[in-house]
């Protein structure tokens, strides 16, 4: 039959089991924040060894031998700073969460400081205790016993959690609602049993809330990303639509036709070679929008070529479009030429009443591919791009996409009157 001691040793090693699924369950997923993730890594870890060394104080306490006694020591000191470092990790889990999209300006930084000294400041204690015997003594039969002094290990710690918990009320925005939840339940069962463990003690009252807590803070983190993935995949459905819309807009295909109907008069053999390539663009933007998230340069390419050529035969010598294609065999999102190219001509040379030329050219230099899109139009200021919604979408949409796709980059460079130059850098992950 199992003891009062035994049943409390095997509550608290199966503790330490459930914090060590959830730590392997974080380092399994890729989809977490990665700096939120290292903190609730961190945070299952720390729980976990508490807990663990938790047991074998208990276990070995009383217990005769030189080995019990050096198992006894080394497991409560360790219990003991392994929760002032948990006090750190959470101080910093809610610093990340809070302040992720914040300035250093606009973050409370004396008050995060703070809170790592008082963390700091309680585990430097609980070493100076092993040496005076501050917060408790081991007496000759292996047995712990708390001094008087044991009150003064709460200091730092609520002094931190003080700290903490005024900074989430008075940023309570920044924070999901089910993380909010997890993040107060964190610091308030821990709090009251704080206060419970201080006028009794025989059971890891604190040490047991905060393992409860901490999975309640990864079950609700997963909630939240999952959530916040199955949103990413809605606006991912959405922004197919947005670019199939954008990309064959009404009035382009109104102005191609146009232009067909225009050719069937004055030159039919043309008509039908601007039908054939009116095809190639549809057929090119479908085919991208409903395949995979990469396709060939060489496909996006052939789509700039036949939404030029069409363009040039509506506007005529005012559309001068120049390739220097110097490498083609890489994958790139797809749309992510066009719009550049398409911004270029509708933005850049068509508001000059003379035209001018669009230059499309690409190369390769240390592992990393360069697409240049330039023209010589009229230019615009770049910090004032938000002023027009339709520009500052499709650039968005653009630039997003080659951040999430590939670990792309897009960069924008123009002077009013001189044109515009748009830098896109893709490092080399594979030939085709």
């Amino acid at each position: 039959m199992f003891s009062k001691q035994s049943l409390h040793v095997a509550m608290l090693m199966w503790g330490c089991i459930f914090n060590l699924i959830a730590l392997l369950c974080m380092y399994m997923s890729k989809n977490f924040d990665k700096e939120k993730r290292k903190w609730l890594m961190l945070m299952q870890m720390d729980c976990a060894l508490l807990l663990f060394n938790d047991a074998l104080a208990w276990g070995f306490r009383g217990a005769a031998g030189a080995t019990a006694g050096v198992m006894v020591r080394v497991s409560n000191f360790l219990v003991f700073i392994l929760t002032d470092f948990i006090i750190f990790i959470f101080h910093g889990y809610v610093s990340t969460y809070l302040f992720e999209e914040k300035s250093e300006e606009e973050r409370p930084g004396r008050r995060i400081m703070i809170g790592y000294i008082a963390a700091l400041a309680a585990a430097a204690l609980v070493v100076v205790s092993q040496f005076t015997d501050l917060y408790y003594y081991i007496d000759a039969d292996n047995f712990y016993h708390r001094n008087p002094g044991y009150i003064v290990s709460f200091i730092f710690p609520v002094i931190v959690m003080i700290i903490d918990l005024q900074m989430i009320i008075q940023y309570r925005k920044n924070i999901d609602n089910k993380i909010f939840v997890s993040i107060i339940l964190y610091i308030i069962l821990p709090f009251v049993m704080t206060l419970v463990q201080i006028l009794y003690y025989g059971i890891s009252l604190i040490n047991i809330a905060i393992c409860i807590s901490a999975i309640l803070m990864f079950i609700m983190a997963t909630a939240e990303q999952n959530m916040r993935l199955a949103k990413k995949e809605n606006e991912a459905a959405q922004l197919k639509i947005s670019l199939l819309m954008s990309r064959i807009a009404p009035h382009f295909i109104y102005n191609t036709l146009a232009t067909i109907k225009r050719l069937c008069v004055s030159d039919p053999e043309l008509a039908q070679q601007t039908v054939s390539e009116f095809s190639g663009y549809l057929r090119c933007n479908l085919e991208t929008l409903t395949g995979e998230q990469r396709i060939p340069f060489s496909r996006e390419l052939e789509c700039v070529k036949y939404y030029t050529s069409i363009e040039k035969r509506r506007f005529g010598d005012r559309v001068n479009v120049e390739f220097e294609i110097n490498v083609e065999d890489f994958l790139i999102p797809g749309l992510t030429l066009q719009p550049l190219v398409e911004n270029a001509i509708k933005h850049g040379i068509c508001k000059k009443d003379e035209g001018g030329t669009v230059r499309i050219s690409t190369e390769e230099k240390d592992g990393i591919v360069y697409i240049i899109v330039s023209d010589d139009g009229v230019g615009f200021d770049v910090d004032k791009i938000n002023n027009d919604e339709s520009i500052h979408i499709g650039i968005n949409n653009v630039r997003q996409r080659l951040e999430d796709i590939c670990n792309g980059k897009l960069e924008i460079h123009s002077t009013a009157g001189r044109g515009t130059m748009v830098a896109v850098t893709l490092p080399r992950k594979d030939r085709i």
